[in-house]
């Protein structure tokens, strides 16, 4: 593993060469100023351009520092010296470290890049600083007992800069809230574990970190509609009133699915009103909305619909729509309905718009009145689904296309919820927060 050091050149050459020569690189990248009195002078002068001082007075001149540490070969001045025009322009200094980083990190992926920020002006300091914490670069800075607030005399020594606090609240405070916005739990996950698996953090961070990262990782497994997993990781964090109050909507929305999913163990759920699971699924689509994400969205909705008949027939009928039996259904019916059954699966299965119709048919049964007074709009909506790429065409649902079919929809299946559950039940689901506080 190749070791690589990019290190800050300023007026003095003595805590680069200390540098270099604790770390031992096999390569060395010098951040110099350019001009005629910049301090590449020290890097690619020629005869002795280092100087001593005591004072004003130069008591000792010395070669070039790649000379002085005796990187021969290894040091290539067209390749090794970056050249910063304006070394008081913080933006410069970060976007030419952060380059060279980058090439280096696609170029030698298994090199070891270390960056010591000790000389330099301090935009170069801090700009190569900034570049190494952004790319995970180790930051090191060489310092001595000061004996003035002008530079570090000689005696110094090459130590880590403790940056991990830092790294750890600013992600904490500038990223993961931007993941949050987004619901992009994947991403929030993803920093928070880099986070706990390669830095050494105060224990308060850590459990702060820990916290946050059960309470993604339970939000992103409810998003994918792993109910129990979501649970597992929320179930720990119900001290937190947030949580709490989400994590006793995710407890209904189980038992909802144990209802209608008979693979699905709903042990852990709570009794509600049963359409918790379409609630849910209304809620999944607001988030693909927000995403942009409009066929994602509407395909969520078209379950929410389907869901929302698939329950009411089971609750109200005992009909599965899977397996229709019969039998469940009123005599004058029966027959119709027999004429239906699949001579190869010996099934009789309904979909979402047959499930509506036998709703419709149904005497005297609340949402099937409702669908026979909004039917014709929600086939409407439904002809915008059909065409999409996720159902059986080619056509992106547009934000125009989901703001038609999420009025129909969404409507329809809120009056059809509030139409058949008692006052009592009518809790307004919550969505997912976008911002935690811990």
């Amino acid at each position: 593993m190749p070791k690589i050091l990019l290190v800050t050149v300023g007026g003095s050459h003595q805590p680069i060469v200390t540098a270099i020569g604790e770390l031992q690189p096999e390569r060395v990248i010098f951040l110099c100023s350019d001009g005629s009195k910049g301090s590449k002078s020290q890097v690619i002068g020629e005869g002795t351009p280092c100087e001593v001082r005591r004072g004003t007075e130069v008591i000792e001149r010395l070669p070039n520092i790649p000379k002085q540490v005796q990187l021969g070969d290894r040091f290539q001045p067209d390749r090794d010296v970056i050249l910063i025009q304006e070394p008081d322009d913080l933006s410069e200094c970060y976007l030419k470290a952060s380059l060279y980083i980058q090439n280096i990190q696609r170029q030698s992926p298994d090199a070891q890049i270390m960056a010591d920020y000790t000389g330099g002006t301090k935009s170069m300091s801090l700009g190569l600083a900034m570049a190494a914490v952004d790319y995970q670069v180790t930051l090191y800075v060489t310092t001595a007992t000061r004996t003035n607030i002008i530079k570090v005399e000689r005696g110094q020594l090459t130590e880590q800069a403790s940056v991990a606090p830092v790294v750890a609240q600013r992600t904490i405070e500038q990223f993961v809230p931007v993941f949050l916005q987004q619901y992009n739990y994947p991403a929030a996950i993803a920093q928070l574990k880099r986070l706990l698996s390669s830095m050494v953090l105060p224990p308060d961070t850590r459990r702060k970190i820990q916290t946050l990262y059960a309470y993604c990782s339970g939000l992103d497994a409810w998003d994918r509609f792993e109910h129990r997993e979501a649970w597992c990781f929320l179930e720990p964090q119900m001290k937190n009133p947030e949580i709490q109050k989400l994590a006793l909507f995710l407890k209904r929305v189980i038992n909802s699915r144990g209802q209608i999913d008979q693979d699905f163990d709903s042990s852990n759920g709570i009794q509600g009103h049963g359409y918790e699971v379409v609630q849910d699924l209304l809620r999944n689509a607001e988030r693909r909305t927000a995403q942009e994400r409009y066929d994602d969205a509407v395909g969520r909705l078209y379950r929410a619909l389907e869901l929302l008949a698939q329950i009411h027939l089971l609750k109200s009928y005992g009909i599965r729509t899977g397996d229709v039996n019969t039998q469940q259904l009123p005599e004058y019916l029966q027959e119709e309905y027999e004429k239906k059954r699949s001579p190869d699966r010996g099934k009789i299965e309904l979909g979402l718009r047959e499930s509506y119709e036998l709703l419709r048919k149904l005497s005297d049964n609340t949402i099937g009145k409702l669908y026979q007074e909004s039917g014709k709009k929600i086939l409407n909506g439904l002809e915008v689904r059909n065409k999409s790429i996720l159902a059986h065409g080619f056509k992106p649902i547009t934000a125009s296309d989901y703001q038609m079919v999420s009025g129909l929809f969404v409507n329809f299946i809120q009056s059809a919820i509030e139409a058949v559950i008692p006052p009592r039940l009518q809790l307004q689901p919550p969505q997912f927060p976008k911002n935690f506080e811990i």
